[in-house]
């Protein structure tokens, strides 16, 4: 999870910096605005990939958990909802990101005026600080859930054992 939170920055500084950089037209270490775009929306797009993943990944293991130790179901249905309230806006920051991305070439290439892409990337840049909120929220939901299935399959260990 704090892995989690070291990508959720760097991805946001460098999306930051990448804006800055179109903008005032400076390099970093050689790479210039187009080459830089490359780098931090690949470290967005892994970054979000690895945070639903983890979502799933422990919603998966908090599942198998309860059906194999029959728990409280109600915790899954927590784990659901905290997925329903994640995903559509994280999704859509993924489409906002990759699509000001694309537009980005388009507006080197002269396809696309250099408009589409600005309005696009502060858009993107605006709802992504609304999914780290968002983010950070789940995080902390699921962390509270876990510590309660552990609690609950604690419970019913010690009592097995007596």
């Amino acid at each position: 999870m704090y892995i989690c939170y070291i990508l959720m920055i760097l991805s946001f500084i460098a999306i930051l910096v990448n804006g800055l950089q179109g903008f005032l037209q400076f390099n970093i270490l050689n790479a210039n605005h187009i080459a830089f775009a490359f780098i931090s929306t690949i470290l967005y797009m892994f970054t979000q990939t690895l945070i639903m993943f983890y979502f799933i990944g422990a919603g998966k293991k908090v599942k198998e958990t309860i059906i194999n130790y029959d728990l409280n179901k109600e915790n899954y249905q927590s784990v659901i909802d905290i997925k329903r309230v994640l995903f559509p806006p994280l999704t859509l920051n993924m489409l906002f990101v990759g699509t000001a991305f694309i537009l980005g070439g388009g507006v080197h290439t002269g396809a696309v005026g250099k408009y589409w892409h600005t309005a696009l990337f502060f858009i993107s840049l605006i709802h992504y600080i609304k999914v780290l909120i968002i983010q950070h929220k789940s995080f902390i939901e699921n962390s509270k859930i876990l510590s309660t299935v552990g609690l609950d399959l604690e419970n019913k260990l010690s009592n097995k054992k007596e």
